[in-house]
């Protein structure tokens, strides 16, 4: 498995590169940060974008790019499936509401299955094509993904051997919509974890959010929890993350 770049461009010391991975029966989009002229392996965060957004929203990149100038790692990204640039062209045009309820329903319908199974194989094929890259190696690996990241994160997280620790939340539990087998999954979870909760949040109650918290098996999990919305997190929790994947994948000085 390989990456194709497709373009690229340097910026204060970040290296961009947007690429695409084969996969059966599409090419999957995503974009991938380094220091610019890096070279050997450093750890690696995957970053999982939150429902409507895609791989270049603003949080995303203003991450990847904190963690490429501050602590010299590798992060990447890719579009969901109907995201970004795997958005179906009658889907494009769509209020946020309604994209947002049809992918709840890819998420929780009868399709969820084949849902997660294409996310998670975009996911490996993704990390498999960016740890044969020399500037990125087979260093620690980590994951970050809120609201959708997270319904995402916790089946990948779960199942990669290779995540060595995680930042998710804006997901929960509420009656009617517990996935089969979800909660094994979410307690066969052991890496350090931290999990953003926003207690005024409009599309996940922060008490089935905490509920999704107590269920994680690992024993390292911390709760962050902030007023506000969904979509308002605050920017501190930017170097909050910095500083988890610090501490859990190691330092590394930017090249």
């Amino acid at each position: 498995m390989t990456m194709q770049f497709v373009d690229e461009v340097t910026e204060k010391g970040v290296m961009e590169r947007r690429f695409t991975v084969e996969r059966p029966d599409e090419l999957v989009p995503g974009v991938m940060w380094t220091p610019d002229g890096a070279t050997g392996s450093r750890p690696l965060v995957l970053i999982g974008h939150g429902g409507t957004q895609h791989k270049r929203s603003p949080n995303v990149v203003a991450l990847a790019r904190g963690l490429v100038r501050h602590q010299g790692y590798a992060a990447v990204a890719i579009d969901a499936p109907w995201h970004g640039d795997r958005t179906p062209p009658d889907e494009r045009d769509l209020p946020a509401d309604e994209r947002r309820r049809r992918m709840a329903s890819r998420l929780f319908g009868r399709g969820r299955g084949e849902t997660t199974a294409r996310m998670l194989g975009d996911w490996t094929a993704t990390l498999d094509a960016a740890q044969a890259l020399p500037e990125v190696g087979p260093g620690p690996v980590g994951y970050w993904g809120l609201s959708m990241g997270c319904a995402f994160g916790v089946p990948l997280v779960a199942g990669e051997p290779r995540v060595g620790a995680a930042v998710l939340g804006l997901f929960g539990w509420a009656e009617g919509l517990r996935l089969t087998g979800y909660d094994d999954l979410a307690r066969s979870i052991t890496v350090p974890l931290l999990f953003l909760v926003q207690w005024d949040d409009e599309v996940v109650d922060h008490d089935h959010a905490v509920e999704l918290f107590r269920l994680f098996g690992s024993t390292d999990k911390t709760l962050h929890a902030n007023p506000g919305r969904h979509v308002e997190v605050p920017v501190a929790e930017r170097a909050a993350a910095e500083a988890f994947f610090d501490r859990h994948l190691g330092a590394l000085t930017p090249a």
